[in-house]
């Protein structure tokens, strides 16, 4: 118990030190590094997030029209009655 206390108040104690009133603006170099490293992953991911809308496309406009279609059935019973 004792030396997880202390790994707390070391990450605290730590944790103060990155606190920072200035703000950080990324440089030009920094960007054009970023939107690089960007471009590659999402080549790289975008068949995996196509896979995953699509297995989930399905499903929630299953549910969505579900839902549409009792509400509106609800709506035309107390119409009829």
């Amino acid at each position: 118990m004792r030396m997880l206390s202390f790994i707390g108040a070391c990450i605290f104690i730590f944790s103060l030190g990155s606190c920072t009133s200035r703000s950080v603006e990324p440089t030009r170099t920094s960007r054009h590094t970023i939107d690089t490293l960007f471009q590659q992953k999402i080549i790289v991911l975008q068949p995996e997030m196509d896979s995953i809308c699509n297995a989930t496309k399905t499903t929630v406009y299953k549910a969505a029209l579900d839902s549409i279609m009792a509400t509106r059935n609800v709506e035309m019973n107390i119409l009829v009655e």
